[in-house]
């Protein structure tokens, strides 16, 4: 699959691994080639791994030196974390060792070491210097260190051996590293002081068939001798290599002030001379063999096969030895003459374990081995990450060698059978396997470790299961396990709370592994609040939808009020769902008074109660109601007495009967609107139709009721002018009618 990373073209693949590919890329701003390395989409399922990539990318972007590889960008894109870095246009020290001169070397090695100068200065360990990290620039052949820790845990190399505490390769790791206790600058130090042995040797100091063994020899063994030749070297690799960091140079600058004081050319010629000496030698012991010698003026160093390493001696195999010459010639004596040796046997025995246990204990003090780290290394299964196999003792009764046929002594004596040294039936002694104090100060160190980084619990309940197994009525033990289980089901228990359902996921998973003896139950009601997370977030995301497309709360059975509602069903207190309610509730309070500013009451009305129905306690929901009610009630009371008037205007029931005339209803619409037109109008309309009727009154000689009639509406109206004129008017033609 094609990887596009904005901002850059890719040229061509310069590397590919496990976990990260690196291309060789264009980056189009500055239109200038970098190495852009493309970490693989699954590190993205890590929960800290992006945390930690941002984080140490941060780191090495401020370590700004020629001899290490500048950082110039760092990102994620659709899946892919991706780091853009400087371009070095050359090969690796694994790839060149053997091409180059001594003093190509020394300078690389000095390269490298003032690029450790630098960063321990600002504080900052690198932990895996090895030749495969040490670049050459073919434009200036300076050396140049990459590597500076970006994805370096979430990679793992075919050397290389990463447990909770053990963390580096084999190699090349310092006897700190080797113990997994916490390292400094001078741990690197040690660790160039390996790849600088490796140069001048062919080979590195300690190497074994496990990373188990070599880790032991970086604790335990004395630093071999130089080739013949290179005695001037001896003790600046000595110093470099010391097993205490106390005693290494304690910064990079002091290894560089000691090695430019060695007169390289001087050393190249006794390097020179020392390997004619070897040739002469082996020409001398091989006369039929013939040998080609290569010279140059400067010296590239011995190769593998040329090197003689000197191991400096060891007590321990000489021991063994001992012991097992001693155990020889004791069976054989028992089995001449038990009723003489045996006591002595039994002397032997507790000299030898007293004796074992003050060698074990004076290799264990303050450079005690370090196969706690290690072994779990070499053990390791894939989860947890590491596991120890107790080995099945053989239950087959153990074989005796057969009695002499000539006794020793001339008298002779009665054949005794021979004592037997273990009781097949017996179950095997378990001793266990670290003291109390070293399990304690390991899961101590896993427990720092994980408090960073949570890719180590593995690492650290393997631990605790480790020293159960060796003491388990330990409550040292036990109590802050048990305790590390409840933290970690809370810890699920919060990751749920946040609505992270796929870490959360992960780890139920992880736990369920690391944790058997937890009832089942528990997590089973971990998995049914994960699965009522995952259901919660799927209502949310709709809700959220419907409320950005304002179906608040239609249509019926597919609108935001529901869908929240319908998480607060399952989550009471749910912030997310409590919160868009309230969104919804707003909106239509918004839209509510929108309404009722348009004088759209019925729907002012409508949608206030709507957010009341689901906030009875909404104040201005309320009020908009409120009004939009009373404005509601108002106008069809109008509207009602409107009616009426006007039907009594109809019926010529201007000012009568009294409570029911056209009169009396438009008198009450004006006590409640004064200026209402349409009342006004309709008075004049009564005026204009009761002074008709008058006269038709009149005319028909009907003057008494004529009068009665508008000495009722002058009662009503004495001011209005028209009914003066007419009640004037009326008087007259009666006057004039009947004089």
């Amino acid at each position: 699959m094609a990887i596009d990373i904005p901002g850059y073209k890719i040229l061509r693949t310069l590397g590919r691994g496990g976990m990260a590919t690196v291309f060789l890329a264009e980056q189009e701003i500055f239109e200038r080639e970098v190495a852009l390395k493309v970490m693989s989409k699954a590190l993205a399922e890590d929960d800290s791994f992006g945390k930690r990539f941002f984080r140490e990318a941060k780191i090495v972007s401020q370590l700004v030196h020629p001899h290490i590889v500048t950082v110039y960008d760092v990102g994620l894109h659709e899946g892919n974390y991706y780091l853009s870095m400087e371009y070095i246009d050359g090969s690796d020290l694994k790839q060149l060792r053997n091409d180059l001169t001594l003093r190509q070397k020394i300078r690389a090695v000095v390269d490298i070491a003032k690029a450790l100068e630098y960063a321990g200065a600002k504080g900052y360990v690198h932990r895996d210097i090895k030749p495969e990290n040490i670049l050459f620039q073919k434009s200036d052949g300076r050396a140049v260190l990459t590597d500076f820790g970006i994805a370096r845990a979430a990679e793992t190399d075919t050397s290389m051996t990463q447990t909770g505490t053990a963390i580096g390769t084999p190699h090349y790791m310092s006897p700190e590293q080797a113990k997994g206790r916490p390292v400094d600058p001078r741990s690197d130090i040690y660790s160039l002081g390996i790849v600088f042995f490796q140069l001048l040797t062919g080979r590195v100091p300690f190497d074994a068939e496990s990373a188990v063994a070599i880790g032991i020899k970086h604790i335990t063994e004395p630093v071999p001798l130089l080739p013949e030749g290179m005695d001037a070297l001896q003790p600046v690799i000595d110093t470099l290599l010391a097993k205490k960091p106390d005693n290494r140079y304690q910064t990079a600058d002091e290894f560089i002030e000691h090695v430019q004081h060695v007169d390289i050319a001087l050393l190249e010629q006794n390097i020179h001379y020392a390997r004619q000496s070897i040739i002469d030698r082996a020409d001398s012991e091989r006369p039929t063999e013939k040998t080609q010698v290569t010279e140059s003026t400067e010296l590239g160093i011995v190769f593998d096969k040329d090197s003689e390493l000197i191991d400096r001696p060891s007590i321990l195999p000489w021991f063994i030895g001992l012991l097992i010459a001693s155990s020889l010639a004791g069976w054989l004596l028992y089995h001449q003459k038990p009723e003489v040796v045996g006591p002595w046997m039994d002397g032997g025995k507790a000299f030898i374990i007293e004796s074992y246990a003050q060698l074990k204990a004076s290799l264990a003090s303050e450079e005690k081995p370090g196969a706690e780290a290690l072994v779990e290394a070499e053990t390791r299964d894939e989860n947890p990450r590491y596991a120890r196999a107790t080995p099945v003792p053989s239950t087959a009764p153990r074989k005796l060698a057969p009695e002499p046929a000539v006794a020793l002594e001339p008298t002779p004596a009665p054949v005794l059978s021979p004592r037997p040294t273990a009781i097949p039936s017996a179950a095997p002694i378990r001793e266990p396997e670290f003291s109390l104090v070293a399990y304690q100060e390991k899961i101590s160190a896993l427990e720092s470790m994980y408090k960073s980084d949570g890719t180590y619990l593995a690492d650290l309940v393997a631990m605790y299961r480790a020293a159960a197994r060796d003491y388990p009525k330990e409550k040292s033990l036990t109590t802050p396990f048990t305790a590390l289980k409840k933290r970690e089901l809370a810890a699920t228990e919060y990751l749920i709370a946040q609505g992270k359902v796929e870490s959360a996921r992960r780890k139920t998973k992880q736990l369920r592994a690391l944790f058997p003896e937890v009832s089942a139950a528990q997590f089973t009601s971990l998995e049914k609040k994960i699965a009522r997370e995952v259901k919660v977030q799927a209502l949310l995301l709709e809700a959220d939808r419907l409320m950005a497309n304002y179906k608040l709360t239609e249509p019926k059975g597919a609108n935001a009020k529901l869908r929240y509602q319908q998480v607060l069903q399952l989550q009471p207190n749910n912030k997310k769902a409590l919160a868009g309610l309230a969104s919804v509730v707003s909106k239509l309070v918004s839209s509510a008074q929108a309404e009722l500013d348009r004088g759209k009451l019925e729907q002012a009305k409508i949608k206030a109660n709507l957010a009341l129905d689901i906030d009875e306690g909404n104040k201005v929901a309320r009020a908009i109601r409120d009004k939009a009610s009373t404005v509601l009630a108002h106008q069809q009371e109008m509207k009602r007495l409107f009616d009426r008037a006007e039907s009594r205007l109809k019926r010529e029931a201007y000012f009568s009967p009294q409570n029911d005339s056209a009169f009396h209803y438009y008198q009450k619409i004006l006590q409640r609107e004064p200026n209402s037109v349409q009342a006004i109008t309709g008075q004049k309309m009564l005026v204009d139709g009761f002074a008709r009727s008058i006269w038709s009154l009149v005319g028909s000689e009907q003057i008494s009721q004529a009068k009665q009639e508008l000495a009722l509406a002058m009662r009503y109206m004495p001011e209005n002018q028209r009914l003066k004129s007419l009640a004037q008017a009326v008087d007259e033609v009666v006057a004039d009618k009947f004089n």
